[in-house]
């Protein structure tokens, strides 16, 4: 038999096989023929349409059943030679984010699927897992025919090809199928949950790193007992409730880079009901961040942890995520003390004006004087000159010594939360007034026990801080007033 000839009677035997349906099947390359029962191929296309031509695309599995059908066309003009392409959703979704590249690479099997070898009618399809395939799909067209087909088992050679036949044919081909049609509906939610970027492309003052304005971040949650509310101050976030504190920047920029961009390790369920939010921990969450970025509202859940991971949600998404501990860890592992700024107060040097430092019965006295230098000033900013005098009035180096010490000062910090306020006379106290502004900041430290001290800022307390560092500050202090080199910290 001439070989042209007998590949006219393999490629009409594969119509026959698959159902009968008038698809064109054409068989790729001109090796010579085989005189095995079971030929090899280059390539046998066994269904040959376009994306514009699929209807629906039904699947069903060992893990449930989906249908994939066309969403919206859209013109690609990426060359000359483009042609219009279609997206696919899934009917069982329900209105869920779907992932359109994941539903077009597995509608591919259904237009175009093509088969690496033809292994040839068997007598027994249970050897290729075909009796009770992984998957079984079935194709319809805008002309009213079907292509309908089986996945077996993967092959002993290569665990991505698996063995495939018609729905009624017993002629069995090797194909590589994308992993899509093994999976659940869930498969092709969207897993990317926050995406955001400043939409100009650049930085904006005050904005994070990643260049997203964040104005307002609430959090709540078990980790939060009372709501925290950052709000925009300045160039920064400040906590205004349930009190007024500077942030901790460190903590800060990691809870907005998990605000900013994060993607879901998996999807745990799709509209869930009342039971599945309490399953999840959704209902009484461990934190959730409630945010305006670049003038657009979001919301971001986080219920149970499971393992590695955490139960996760978007406020207007109806799906429950997993997504990874680690990708989160900037708002879990938050609560009230750790969001705050551990410096307990930090004036900038050039708008005090006075220090006064109680220590037992000794006081430690700092003025400051300015005049306006015209040669820096400018007609919007002024400039000045600054001198500094200790106690009795003496005169003490400003640019080295006191901006060193004032450095030391301002470090004095917390490591530790307590609501805790102390009775009795306090150990230290520290008054700054001001250039610009009337009245004083008031720090004052009681000796709690040998080790440590209660913080209070004008009598709010603020925290425990390490008894050995404040005293070190102190002997700076001391060092300062007597004219001594305060080294650089």
């Amino acid at each position: 038999m001439k070989s042209g000839t007998r590949n006219v009677i393999i490629v009409a035997a594969c119509a026959v096989l698959l159902g009968g349906t008038a698809f064109a099947l054409t068989r790729t390359g001109t090796g010579s023929s085989s005189s095995s029962s079971a030929s090899s191929a280059a390539g046998i296309q066994l269904i040959s349409k376009s994306s514009e031509n699929v209807v629906s695309m039904k699947v069903t599995n060992k893990k449930g059943t989906y249908t994939l059908v066309p969403m919206k066309a859209s013109a690609s003009s990426s060359s000359a030679a483009s042609s219009s392409s279609v997206d696919y959703t899934v009917e069982e979704l329900g209105g869920c984010p779907v992932d359109t590249s994941a539903t077009s690479t597995v509608v591919q099997n259904g237009f175009s699927l093509s088969a690496t070898k033809n292994v040839g009618t068997v007598s027994d399809l249970s050897q290729y897992g075909l009796t009770n395939p992984q998957a079984t799909v079935e194709v319809k067209f805008k002309d009213g025919s079907t292509f309908s087909y089986k996945i077996g088992s993967a092959t002993a050679t290569d665990a991505s090809a698996y063995y495939m036949s018609g729905t009624d044919s017993k002629n069995v081909y090797v194909v590589s199928v994308d992993s899509g049609l093994l999976e659940n509906a869930n498969y092709f939610v969207k897993k990317e949950m926050l995406a955001l970027s400043n939409s100009s492309g650049s930085t904006a003052t005050g904005s994070s790193s990643s260049g997203v304005d964040f104005t307002q971040i609430t959090l709540t949650g078990s980790n939060f007992p009372k709501n925290v509310v950052l709000q925009k101050s300045g160039e920064g976030l400040a906590i205004i409730s349930p009190d007024s504190y500077a942030v901790d920047s460190t903590n800060l920029s990691s809870l907005e880079t998990c605000l900013t961009s994060l993607s879901a390790e998996s999807v745990a369920a799709v509209n869930p009901d009342a039971a599945a939010l309490k399953k999840y921990g959704l209902s009484n969450p461990t934190a959730a961040a409630e945010f305006t970025a670049d003038k657009k509202n979001y919301k971001l859940i986080i219920g149970a942890k499971s393992g590695k991971d955490y139960y996760a949600m978007i406020d207007g998404v109806n799906v429950v995520y997993s997504v990874s501990a680690d990708n989160v860890n900037g708002l879990v592992s938050q609560n009230l003390f750790t969001m705050r700024s551990k410096l307990v107060d930090i004036p900038s040097v050039a708008t005090v004006k006075s220090i006064s430092v109680t220590s037992g019965s000794t006081t430690n006295v700092i003025n400051v004087t300015r005049t306006e230098s015209t040669a820096s000033s400018t007609q919007d900013k002024k400039a000045y000159n600054y001198k500094v005098t200790g106690n009795g009035g003496k005169a003490l180096d400003y640019e080295n010594n006191y901006k060193r010490m004032y450095v030391k000062l301002i470090g004095i910090s917390v490591y530790s939360d307590t609501d805790k306020k102390p009775s009795g006379t306090p150990a230290i106290t520290i008054k700054y007034s001001y250039f610009d502004k009337a009245g004083a900041d008031t720090i004052e430290l009681y000796q709690t026990d040998a080790r440590h001290y209660t913080i209070l800022l004008n009598g709010k307390v603020y925290g425990l801080g390490v008894k050995s560092d404040i005293d070190s500050v102190m002997q700076f202090l001391t060092q300062f007033e007597n004219g001594q080199t305060i080294p650089q910290s």
